[in-house]
């Protein structure tokens, strides 16, 4: 039963990668992405060319990742809006479905696709970090940390983005509501600050993602944090499926 599953999500997930990977939309966000990775990590750099390595974590490192998780928030959106809305809109969706594969097979390959392309983009900005070695930086925990919050961060709002491209079969509606849906998180935090109320602000930033990806970014993990990342992905693409059986019907 298990090797059936993962042989049809295999190919599923083979095929969305071979497809993904000889459109140029693909490249052309990864440039962007590198491109506007490169000028924050630089601008940040030469603002603290007087810095020690305590204080590059602190003025250079932190800061990328928190503008990286901005950036983020308008890829992982592009690359997911055509995932399942562009099935319904071609009405290929219904071939997935004679093709006896499950609506957790079809959801994990898709789920599964973007996540490799969006850690591929991340995997090059590794680059700015290996510049800081060169020149004596050695806070690796702080990196690795930061990266892994990132490719946390990426699970989530991907699963969002398959959530919102299951609602509509118009890539311009997925889109705004994957990004509304985002936005939404990001209040909490602001919300949670502009409360007098200890317990509800408690509760306000523990649901931001933005709450539990700032501990990665500063070196500071709890095991809460794996905890909410991984429920919070399990939770929308519960949603998925949810509207996929709709389709069915």
């Amino acid at each position: 039963m298990i090797k059936t599953w993962l042989k049809g999500t295999s190919l599923l997930y083979k095929k969305e990668i071979k497809d993904s990977f000889l459109s140029p939309f693909v490249y052309i966000l990864s440039g962007l992405f590198i491109a506007l990775g490169g000028w924050v990590f630089f601008s940040l750099l030469v603002s603290a060319k007087n810095a020690t390595e305590a204080t590059l974590t602190a003025s250079v490192l932190i800061p990328s990742f928190s503008l990286y998780r901005f950036i983020l928030m308008i890829i992982c959106p592009l690359l997911t809006m055509r995932l399942l809305s562009e099935e319904k809109k071609n009405h290929t969706i219904e071939l997935l479905y004679l093709s006896d594969l499950n609506n957790s097979q079809i959801i994990f390959s898709k789920f599964l696709s973007s996540l490799t392309i969006v850690v591929f983009m991340l995997g090059l900005t590794t680059l700015f970090p290996a510049i800081l070695g060169f020149s004596g930086y050695s806070d690796w925990g702080v990196v690795l940390s930061g990266y892994g919050g990132l490719v946390l961060l990426c699970m989530a709002y991907i699963s969002i983005g398959l959530f919102a491209s299951s609602l509509s079969s118009n890539y311009v509606i997925c889109l705004v509501l994957a990004i509304f849906m985002m936005l939404g998180l990001w209040f909490l935090v602001l919300s949670a600050g502009n409360t007098d109320n200890y317990l509800v602000g408690l509760i306000l930033r523990y649901f931001s993602e933005t709450y539990h990806f700032e501990s990665f970014a500063r070196g500071t993990v709890r095991s809460f944090n794996f905890v909410y990342f991984f429920s919070f992905v399990t939770f929308f693409m519960f949603l998925t499926g949810k509207s996929l059986n709709s389709r069915r019907w």
